[in-house]
């Protein structure tokens, strides 16, 4: 029998979170703003969003993460390196990491330097995640090596990247695969 509340929406199961008793209180945005963070990790930019959001002034949020960072509760630098750690080990590659990071308003500069510290490997992660997916024999037939390298585009893994996960023998196949996927706006060239 389904439930008389629903769930959804910001603030927990069926209920919408109440406005700020004090909209313009940088201590109480500190405070909601520590809720937040004993939920999970959020970049600065993106808690100040958040605050917003939730009511607060705009000068009000941006005290309050100001505090928060020279507390170091909020770090951009420790977010962006958990962030990398754990969306590589769900088997997402750097563009797709990239992108969300930078949405999410997260400089550049930190997001090049997490990632370009595990760039040697990412071709490696590219082809574990092959292997494991689809067997350790590499694609016989071009319906299958383009379904392949589909999942490697979209998860975010360079044509580089995708050349070498499935191997150097397939390269003037490879190459059409790739374009064709470039043309249908795959995730390859999206941060530029």
């Amino acid at each position: 029998m389904p439930s008389a509340r629903r769930r959804g929406g910001r603030g927990g199961f069926g209920r919408r979170a109440r406005p700020p008793e004090q909209p313009d209180s940088a201590e109480a945005a500190r405070g909601r703003a520590i809720g937040m963070l004993a939920r999970r990790d959020y970049p600065a930019k993106l808690l100040k969003s958040r605050l917003t959001e939730s009511g607060y002034a705009p000068e009000a949020a941006d005290a309050a993460v100001s505090t928060l960072e020279d507390e170091r509760l909020v770090n951009d630098l420790r977010y962006v390196e958990a962030a990398v750690a754990g969306r590589t080990s769900r088997g997402q590659g750097p563009i797709r990491i990239a992108l969300e990071l930078r949405r999410q308003g997260v400089a550049a500069e930190l997001v090049a330097a997490a990632l370009d510290s595990r760039s040697p490997h990412w071709a490696e992660r590219a082809a574990e995640l092959r292997r494991r997916r689809f067997g350790a024999a590499a694609p016989t037939d071009g319906r299958e090596r383009s379904r392949q390298v589909r999942f490697l585009l979209q998860r975010g893994f360079s044509g580089e990247h995708v050349r070498h996960a499935l191997g150097a023998g397939l390269e003037e196949d490879l190459q059409v695969d790739l374009h064709s996927a470039e043309l249908h706006g795959e995730p390859d060239d999206e941060l530029e």
